[in-house]
């Protein structure tokens, strides 16, 4: 037997595991490693630790409802003037159910303004909701007067005229895509299919939604089998503030006259 292998019959079991720490050490891994993450900072529970008291969530408090949409809730079954088998067969009698139907508004019928204007008319002129400076009469405020000049410039008498607004009263900031999902688009299409006008003329972009179930602006209305022509034009208070609207207005209005 030589020296070297009668040294290592001699070298216990601990003196190789501390030379093999050793070793290590001197490689510089002189910490313990684990996978599992350890909180170091956490303190030791005491036999006389007392529990943190639970804190329940705070339930947030619901969102705030327009009247348009507390009124959708009413006794007209979820839908703004009720179920369409509710609605008005006639022009005359739509105007008294505009004034008076609970599931328009909740606020009642004061402050509402009926459409004006006869059946059949050349043109029917929508807008989004009563100027809040009308009175009895809708488009007799400032926008009206706008209103009654471009009608001039288009050779277009009043009595040749039918014109209404989409709300029956003023509301502030309407969501036009949930109103007519949630009623109003077909109510619109029915008002305008007992007005039966030759052309449409809608007054605000953000009317869209109430004319067409895809709720994309379209150059056609279709009613049955009727088909009336459509243009979108900017709101009239704009139309009013904005002078390159108005050209533009008119440039549309002639392209579109021409061929409707």
């Amino acid at each position: 037997m030589t020296m070297t292998a009668m040294h290592l019959q001699d070298f216990s079991s601990r003196e190789a595991l501390a030379g093999a720490l050793a070793w290590w050490r001197e490689a510089g891994v002189d910490c313990t490693f684990d996978d599992e993450p350890t909180d170091w900072l956490t303190q030791p529970e005491t036999a006389d630790a007392v529990a943190a008291p639970k804190v329940e969530p705070v339930a947030k408090a619901p969102p705030q409802r327009s009247a348009i949409q507390r009124a959708l809730e009413s006794e007209s079954g979820g839908l703004i003037g009720g179920t369409p088998d509710h609605y008005p067969t006639e022009l005359d009698d739509f105007r008294k159910f505009w004034l008076s139907e609970p599931g328009l508004d909740e606020r009642g019928p004061s402050g509402r303004v009926a459409p004006r204007g006869v059946a059949g008319a050349k043109l029917m002129l929508l807008v989004a909701q009563p100027d809040p400076e009308d009175g009895e009469r809708l488009l007799s405020g400032p926008q009206g007067r706008l209103l009654a000049a471009i009608l001039r410039a288009m050779g277009l008498a009043e009595d040749n005229t039918y014109c209404a607004s989409a709300l029956p009263r003023p509301a502030p900031l309407p969501d036009w895509n949930d109103l007519a999902a949630r009623g109003l688009g077909e109510l619109t299409r029915h008002h305008v299919a007992l007005a039966a006008p030759q052309r449409l003329m809608v007054f605000g972009r953000g009317l869209a939604p109430l004319l067409a179930e895809s709720g994309e602006p379209s150059p056609t209305l279709q009613l049955g089998e009727r088909a009336i022509p459509v243009m979108i034009a900017p709101r009239l208070d704009r139309l009013a503030r904005m002078p390159g609207h108005r050209k533009q207005f008119w440039t549309n209005w002639l392209k579109w006259s021409a061929h409707a």
